[in-house]
């Protein structure tokens, strides 16, 4: 005779398997997972570049770079927080910042380039915008040039990050309002 933890847990694995019964809706909550992670991704980012806005002296500019441990949640912040700590690049140790989750996401991304094409260009303008701002930063020869160029990094980084995670919210609602008209896009 089974047990009662034995009972309820096969309920709720016949009860997953009954929910998740085709391919179509197995792709629907990879992707419903995938906007998730990248929603994750940009709120850790919209409050990082939100606080960096208001950067105003050295003090604060080193507040800043003390805390960036705590939003290693994100796979940009975490690739920054090395750049900006390591005086030297190393390609391996840049590539250790970046965890199997990343890769699946922006695999799962690449695959479903045509319905997230809006958040790959914008995500794309985030990533030539950083790389312009924090190359001009590391070249500045004072800490007022430094700060002046982070405003302006978190400005452009703020505005990207805010307009993809609307698209992926509306991705997201529009996706559960017509399940089934995206299920069968598919």
């Amino acid at each position: 005779m089974k047990s009662l933890r034995e009972r309820i847990g096969l309920k709720i694995l016949r009860l997953i398997d009954q929910c998740i019964d085709s391919f179509e809706k197995r792709i629907f909550l990879f992707i419903f997972f995938l906007c998730l992670y990248w929603l994750w991704q940009n709120v850790w980012q919209l409050i990082l570049f939100g606080k960096l806005f208001f950067v105003t002296d050295y003090e604060s500019l080193f507040h800043i770079q003390s805390t960036l441990g705590m939003y290693q949640s994100s796979v940009f912040i975490r690739i920054l927080y090395y750049v900006i700590s390591n005086p030297t690049l190393n390609v391996f140790k840049l590539i250790s910042c970046i965890k199997l989750i990343d890769i699946l996401a922006i695999a799962g991304v690449i695959l479903l380039i045509k319905k997230f094409r809006i958040v790959i260009i914008f995500n794309g303008i985030k990533y030539v915008w950083g790389l312009f701002w924090v190359a001009k930063a590391l070249n500045s020869k004072s800490v007022y040039l430094v700060i002046s160029c982070l405003k302006w990094l978190s400005l452009g980084l703020f505005i990207s990050m805010l307009i993809v995670s609307i698209v992926l919210l509306y991705t997201l609602s529009k996706m559960i309002a017509d399940y089934d008209d995206f299920v069968h896009e598919l």
